[in-house]
């Protein structure tokens, strides 16, 4: 019985955390409340059941990497400038939350900026 509720409460529990995601392997819903974009922007897409996607279109690879300060959420962008390229390439990331978070900030390589789309899917 204890091993039972262990899992269980371990099974609730969940870290904070972001994950790209493949687009053949992402939600459908997900990927028909992307906001198609022709230069670099970031979007934020909400679901209360199934958790909030980021999507990042850059010109180079990028990786995101979060943390939290008290109730802010902090949501970095760093972008590989070694990769450019011509044309702006799609990435999804799943974010994981622990708990709901009262801002969130946005930052590309370290320079605060706002999301260009919030939505709920």
């Amino acid at each position: 019985m204890l091993f039972g509720i262990m899992l269980l409460v371990s099974a609730c529990t969940k870290e904070l955390s972001i994950q790209e995601v493949q687009p053949e392997k992402a939600d459908p819903k997900v990927l028909e409340s992307i906001q198609p974009a022709t230069s670099e922007s970031v979007q934020m897409l909400t679901d209360q059941q199934k958790g909030h996607y980021v999507v990042v279109y850059a010109y180079s690879p990028v990786t995101l990497s979060v943390n939290e300060e008290g109730t802010t959420l902090k949501i970095h962008i760093k972008s590989s400038e070694e990769d450019e390229t011509e044309m702006v390439k799609r990435y999804i990331f799943k974010l994981t939350t622990n708990r709901d978070y009262d801002t969130i900030q946005l930052y590309r390589n370290a320079k605060e900026i706002p999301f260009d789309h919030i939505t709920s899917y």
